[in-house]
Order: structure tokens, then sequence, then C-alpha cells
């Protein structure tokens, strides 16, 4: 299970260490990095991944709305390997789509990681902390 954060450069040729906290939560050597809804990437396992590209295979592609979701997932998914020392080649073209710097934080989503460029995740972790129970009461509803 990934939780947590870690900050994390990227250095000069793409490379992205996986810090052991995340390393054991990928069982070998391959996975998969996509775009995210949220100005992030997301990195999968690949059991998980193939379970969510299985659900993007299930839309319509007579939908215009659906086919446009499937088509940004898919045509913007990269398989990778990791390598001897646990680093990952993060495609530039991710990069650049999402205006990732070199420091970054990885993000724990339980099933998966975000990459978030550092400056941008700052932001977003703020207003998450300062909303969190207004988020929550909003997901969960009040109880009673």
């Amino acid at each position: 299970m990934f939780i947590g954060q870690k900050e994390q450069t990227i250095d000069e040729k793409n490379r992205l260490a996986l810090p052991s906290l995340y390393r054991k939560d990928f069982p070998g050597d391959v996975l998969y990095v996509t775009l995210g809804l949220d100005s992030c990437l997301e990195v999968y396992p690949e059991s998980v991944y193939e379970e969510k590209a299985k659900q993007y295979s299930l839309l319509n592609d007579f939908d215009p709305a659906q086919r446009r979701v499937k088509r940004a997932f898919l045509s913007n998914t990269f398989q990778l390997t990791i390598d001897s020392h646990s680093r990952i080649l993060v495609p530039r073209p991710l990069l650049d789509r999402l205006k990732i710097g070199r420091k970054v934080i990885l993000v724990g989503l339980n099933d998966h990681l975000e990459i978030w460029d550092s400056e941008v995740y700052g932001k977003v972790a703020d207003d998450e902390w300062q909303n969190f129970a207004s988020y929550a009461q909003e997901v969960y509803g009040a109880k009673s």
C-alpha cells in the first residue's frame, strides 16, 4: 500500500529514484506512468494498471466524451522498467505537458503513486489541509 509522501529530485537524464518506502510496493520491475487528473503523474504497479486499463477499455468509443477520456489516458501512458538502482526514466513528454520540474513530491495513494511538481503540490496540499474537514463532510455527509 502506497502512503505518505517523499521529496525527490529528477536528475538531468529524467531519472527518478524510487525510495525504499515505495520500491517494495512494486512487485516486479515493470510499472506504468500516465497523466493524472490533477496536474500530476500517476504511477501504477503492473497489475493495478492492467485493472485500470480494463475499466478504460469498457468506455464507449461512440460517445465523444468517453472516447476523449479513453484516448487521453491510454495515449499518455508509458510502460517503464525499474533499473538496477531503483530508478525509472520519466518520459519527457509527460514532464513537459505538466510542467514538472526537477524537484518533485511522491505521494502515496493506496494502490498507486502520484508525482507532483514540488511547488504545485505545495499549493494543492495547503488547500487540502485547510479544507479537509469541509471536503470530508461533502464526501461522507453529515453524521448524526
